[in-house]
């Protein structure tokens, strides 16, 4: 009587031991998106074409000084004026003067392009329990406890 006591504690032992499993934790799901941010700068060289004035004169000699007899030709560039020439004390000095270039150009672009990074986690629902069976688990799990009360009475019991 005692061995099959032993064998039906011992079997519910093993069945409380192998039906007692954790619950698995909910599952998420990661989704990533990357920012960038690109700025790119765009350089322009500008490009001025060579400009160039000349004059053409006669020179004489008067009283043992050089002057300018007269001006045979005298043609502007584009951007500069026509050269004015001058001699002082039999010094030849020829000044040439430019007008003001405008440049109507953007020689920097600034391009961006961002994308945003965006962590989502979803957390994907597991199948639950229905009431009637968290009442099922719950009872064996009152049942469990008062047998294995039960086990330790007869146990003490026996050793009396």
């Amino acid at each position: 009587m005692k061995n099959l006591k032993h064998i039906v504690l011992l079997f519910f032992s093993l069945v409380v031991l192998v039906s007692c499993g954790s619950s698995k934790p909910a599952t998420t799901e990661n989704k990533t998106q990357t920012i960038t941010v690109k700025e790119t700068v765009h350089d322009t060289i500008f490009k001025i074409e060579k400009d160039s004035s000349s004059l053409k004169a006669l020179l004489e000699c008067e009283n043992g000084k050089v002057v300018i007899k007269n001006i045979v030709q005298s043609e502007p560039g584009r951007n500069l004026k026509s050269p004015k020439v001058q001699i002082v004390d039999n010094a030849l000095r020829v000044d040439c003067e430019a007008r003001a270039q405008e440049l109507l150009a953007h020689y920097k672009d600034t391009e961006k392009a961002t994308f945003q990074t965006i962590t989502k986690t979803i957390t994907i629902e597991v199948n639950k329990l229905t009431f009637w069976q968290q009442i099922q688990i719950w009872g064996f799990r009152i049942y469990t406890g008062l047998l294995l009360l039960l086990a330790i009475w007869v146990y003490v019991k026996s050793k009396i």
